[in-house]
């Protein structure tokens, strides 16, 4: 017996790196197993990034877009905005009043007769129209209309209308009547071009 406990003993040490052998290979087993876990689970999570990255550049992309975009809004509206503007303030009766009779008496257009409407609204600007109705040659006519056109203010012609007169034609030229309606216009105050979204000069800062 004293042989056996002696030989234990003496072969304990053999005894204690057998069981420290034992629960390194069971740890590095456990840690195995840990390490495919954590593979198995890695690769789902890498798919996940990936789809994640490619959502986070496509909405920088769309980003970009439609800054770009907004950009490009703006400036057409800022133009349309500032074409709209060379339009005059108000519409003055008295001034165009004046320059339709002078064009007239300078062409010596006879009976003339102005008529003055009420102001419409449109969307990018207030409008008035002027009942015309004279008489004179065609060539006159001709003459006044083109006055018209080239004046300072921006008119437009919506109409006209020429018939022969009844009178006895006394001149070598056919008198003939004329009713036009002109049309005048000035800047309206409430027009804004819609952006689609809020421009930066109405952003709070």
């Amino acid at each position: 017996m004293k042989d056996l406990v002696s030989k234990l003993i003496a072969n304990l040490h053999f005894l204690f790196l057998l069981y420290a052998g034992w629960n390194m290979w069971t740890l590095y087993e456990e840690h195995t197993r840990q390490m495919e876990d954590l593979e198995l689970q890695f690769a789902p999570i890498e798919a996940e990034i990936k789809t994640n990255k490619k959502k986070v550049k496509e909405i920088q992309e769309f980003q970009k877009k439609t800054e770009e975009s907004k950009i490009r809004v703006e400036e057409v509206a800022k133009n349309i905005e500032a074409a709209q503007r060379q339009l005059p303030a108000e519409i003055n009766d008295n001034q165009i009043l004046t320059f339709f009779n002078q064009e007239i008496q300078n062409l010596n257009i006879k009976d003339p007769n102005i008529t003055p409407g009420s102001e419409q609204a449109s969307t990018y600007f207030i409008s008035k129209d002027y009942t015309i109705k004279s008489k004179g040659t065609f060539l006159q006519m001709l003459i006044y209309f083109e006055r018209i056109g080239n004046a300072a203010r921006i008119y437009n012609v919506k109409n006209f209308k020429l018939t022969n007169t009844e009178s006895t034609q006394r001149g070598r030229f056919q008198m003939i009547n004329c009713e036009s309606s002109i049309e005048a216009f000035r800047f309206n105050p409430d027009f804004k071009v819609d952006r689609g979204f809020e421009s930066s000069e109405n952003t709070p800062q």
